[in-house]
């Protein structure tokens, strides 16, 4: 008897150190000044619509960040030199006659633009909860873009926008937000929430993101999350359609495997289901009032890397 109670004395122990442990852990940075931090982000969209062509839009993202660590003070600021490499871009929309791939050499203005973006390196600064506090450089890179010696200048604009939208400053401040920006600003907490702006197809949406500390051990912490969109209100342009207004919401899911000791990401899948609602303000060929609804769902397959200032 006094066998069995001492295992089970023993088994409470562990039990109750392994919850306070998995209430104690402290969600933030701990990066180090040297060190380089990496995400190898790949992201596939596919758009559907129910537009009279049925038009079908696949994109292909492939991104890689090298986050390196200059400095860090006793304000809880972690200042960074950050750079795009091994970027890949492709879209293919059959229905709109589009089909762009970085990698074939089909565009070469496109190829020649993207090694210029990767040869470039911006700045940020960010709070060891993993907000950012500033993000400079990215814009003037792009005005650099312009000086670019193309033939067309129509051409060389097109492309520079389509980097742009996939790698300029809101591109940027979207991505860090949902894969870096996930830590809680108050501590000790087990659910939070952060509200941001994300950027899809270059409009501004608000978004909820609700997360859940699921589960912590020496080496990894889970954090599970649900993420809301929505518009606050209606964006109005004019298309091939005609001038159109459109709203957006939609939702995002997160499972983040985080490393315990630097904060940094190791892996990441976050699926994203989008509605896109258009509505036929003027058109020479569509009825006023017409609704036309379009479904993006989007999948980020994120892993992260540590390097240390040995091994770079």
């Amino acid at each position: 008897m006094q066998f069995k109670c001492s295992i089970a004395i023993t088994l409470m122990l562990s039990f109750l150190t392994g919850s306070a442990f998995s209430q104690d852990v402290r969600l933030s940075y701990n990066l180090v000044p040297g060190y380089l931090y990496k995400l190898d982000i790949d992201i596939q969209q596919n758009t559907s619509s129910e537009s009279l062509n049925s038009e079908e839009i696949s994109m292909y993202s492939r991104m890689k960040l090298d986050f390196k660590v200059d400095s860090t003070d006793h304000y809880g600021l972690v200042y960074m030199t950050v750079q795009y490499t091994d970027l890949l871009l492709s879209m293919l929309a059959p229905g709109l006659a589009i089909d762009i791939n970085s990698e074939t050499g089909g565009n070469p203005i496109l190829s020649e633009l993207m090694d210029i973006l990767q040869q470039r390196s911006f700045r940020l600064v960010m709070f060891e909860s993993g907000e950012l506090h500033s993000v400079d450089g990215i814009d003037q890179i792009f005005r650099s873009l312009a000086a670019y010696p193309a033939r067309d200048s129509n051409e060389l604009a097109v492309n520079i926008n389509t980097l742009e939208e996939a790698y300029g400053s809101n591109a940027f401040k979207s991505i860090f937000n949902l894969f870096i920006a996930y830590f809680p600003t108050i501590q000790p907490i087990k659910n939070w929430t952060r509200d941001i702006t994300y950027y899809f197809n270059t409009k501004p949406v608000q978004m909820v993101n609700r997360y859940y500390l699921s589960k912590t051990t020496n080496e990894v912490i889970t954090i599970q999350g649900m993420g809301m969109l929505n518009s606050t209100g209606e964006f109005s342009e004019t298309v091939s359609l005609g001038l159109v207004k459109s709203s957006v919401s939609g939702s995002q899911t997160f499972d983040y495997i985080v490393d315990t000791n630097t904060g940094w990401l190791k892996k990441c899948v976050s699926r994203q289901r989008v509605l896109i609602e258009t509505t036929i303000v003027k058109s020479s060929h569509l009825p006023e009032g017409l609704k036309i609804p379009s479904f993006t769902e989007t999948v980020f397959d994120v892993k992260g890397t540590v390097l240390s200032q040995k091994s770079q």
